[in-house]
């Protein structure tokens, strides 16, 4: 079945690392699916993600961090890459795809997807640079939440599309192990998912646990994660950092409690997995949060106001668990064949 959708290029960083990864490679399978010419493009060296894209994929093999040199070596094969593949429209995600596209000159159409309220990070005046080229080029702007403006001049996007996200009917091994050995009630464990970075304060995490004197597991990496070990050690905070992992879900257990302590966020795919799990949560109060609307008591505002939280629901973490009928309708706004729909609507306008 082939598609009036013009031929799309999406550029990520990587294979897997992040939300954006993920939302990326099942928007790309399920275009695929509804017969649209789509291609994927990872600019970062990484291993494979849990979802695997069915689409062509042209990977960079960037080394993480890498410096100017790699930056350019990237550059001229994503050049050798738009030529030979051709796409009438390329979707660019996150800062070095970004940076990358606002080099590249072609007929092609550009769009950038905003995935953060604040991106860029502390490459502020860099980023305003890629953005003032950007908009130069008459590139097009989508964000992933309707609570996102387009930095630095806070304008609407052209449209707002929520991520997609897996919504298989599978259970994780928490789930089989409650459904085995009956209802664990005890908060036994902390657990953080997403990079270890200054805007996701997963220090936080460590102080929780060092006040409620519970241990904590921290999946994921980034610049912290040698500091985080180093202070779970001399505090004395029974901590544990496996790094990335593909599918940390497969490996929660009953008594786990997420904790999502950002300083802000996108449309936050580990609050919405955490209730595709059935995952009790804390989540800190931002609006970027608090938008979800949950019940109240699964905001907290301060470092001691999640450990009241805690201590208040130690004996029955799954209270802490988003009822039903609230996450099925943040459910439904991220059910892949509803947002590649709304992909498709929005990439024929652009022919």
């Amino acid at each position: 079945m082939r598609s009036n959708v013009p031929r799309t290029m999406f550029v990520t960083n990587s294979l897997t690392g992040g939300g954006a990864e993920r939302a990326t490679n099942v928007l790309v399978n399920t275009l695929i699916d509804a017969g649209a010419q789509v291609s994927l493009v990872t600019v970062n060296y990484s291993a494979a993600d849990l979802i695997i894209p069915s689409c062509e994929v042209f990977e960079l093999n960037r080394p993480w961090q890498g410096g100017l040199r790699t930056l350019l070596v990237a550059y001229f094969r994503l050049h050798a890459v738009v030529k030979k593949w051709s796409p009438q429209v390329i979707v660019f995600n996150c800062d070095v795809p970004e940076l990358l596209g606002s080099l590249l000159i072609g007929k092609h159409v550009k769009v950038v997807v905003e995935h953060a309220s604040q991106p860029w990070g502390t490459r502020r005046f860099l980023g305003k640079v890629v953005r003032l080229i950007l908009t130069l080029q008459r590139t097009r702007w989508v964000a992933v939440s309707s609570h996102l403006s387009i930095w630095p001049n806070n304008r609407a996007p052209d449209i707002w599309i929520n991520n997609a996200i897996m919504q298989k009917s599978y259970q994780t091994q928490a789930n089989a192990d409650v459904e085995e050995r009956g209802f664990e009630h005890k908060i036994s464990r902390l657990v953080y998912v997403g990079r270890l970075s200054k805007e996701k304060q997963p220090e936080w995490v460590l102080e929780i646990a060092k006040q409620t004197g519970l241990p904590a597991i921290f999946f994921g990496d980034g610049r912290l994660r040698n500091s985080l070990s180093i202070e779970s050690s001399q505090t004395g905070v029974l901590a544990q950092f496996p790094g990335f992992v593909t599918d940390p879900w497969a490996l929660i257990v009953p008594g786990d409690l997420v904790i999502i302590p950002s300083v802000f966020e996108g449309d936050c795919l580990v609050l919405v997995e955490s209730i595709i799990h059935q995952v009790p949560l804390l989540v800190n109060a931002i609006p970027d949060l608090l938008r979800f609307n949950l019940p109240e008591q699964n905001y907290c505002d301060s470092p001691s106001q999640f450990i009241q939280r805690i201590t208040r629901y130690s004996e029955n973490v799954f209270e802490l668990q988003v009822p039903g009928e609230d996450s099925l309708k943040i459910l439904e706004q991220r059910m892949p064949e509803r947002i590649a729909c709304k992909w498709k609507d929005f990439l024929i306008t652009l022919e």
